[in-house]
């Protein structure tokens, strides 16, 4: 049984990722880059493979298309709701750390099946990875910072008592 006078340890709240900050905008860059190539994906599957770095001639269906569509569209889609809710800035940069893997394999595909005969391709993956990383980690980085402020019991807005001794 848990004792009542045992009291849980608290963790500072988190500053929110907001549209007064420049990690929010470029994170809704990349959700949006993202749903625009999904929806490439859908309605004009051939030239989005070719731009992909992987052409699709001879294909009998779209479905890994579309497939790549829907997948592209719901990550974007899913950053999107982390933003519209104003998430953690550590949820929000784990999710990029981790949705960053998608251009890692992506570069990867390309670079297996072509080589290096769509290097705008690859450029595009390996940039797309590199910049979600980098937002990642800035977005870590900045947490660490908002964290001090709540630490102290200083909430972003609010006006500073200060006690003089007399």
């Amino acid at each position: 049984m848990i004792d009542d006078d045992v009291t849980e340890a608290r963790v500072a709240p988190e500053a929110p990722l907001n549209e007064r900050s420049i990690l929010f905008w470029f994170a809704l860059l990349i959700a949006l880059g993202i749903i625009f190539i999904g929806v490439r994906f859908l309605l004009q599957p051939m030239a989005a493979a070719s731009a992909f770095g992987v052409p699709a001639r001879g294909t009998p269906t779209f479905a890994y298309l579309w497939a790549k569509g829907t997948r592209d569209i719901v990550s974007g889609l899913l950053l999107l709701a982390f933003l519209r809710v104003h998430a953690g800035r550590r949820l929000v940069a784990v999710f990029l750390a981790v949705a960053a893997l998608i251009p890692l394999g992506d570069f990867m595909n390309v670079a297996i099946n072509t080589g290096t005969r769509h290097a705008g391709a690859l450029v595009t993956h390996g940039s797309t990875f590199v910049a979600m990383v980098i937002l990642a980690a800035l977005m870590f980085a900045t947490r660490a910072g908002a964290r001090g402020r709540f630490a102290r019991g200083r909430v972003r807005g609010a006006s500073r008592v200060q006690a003089t001794a007399h």
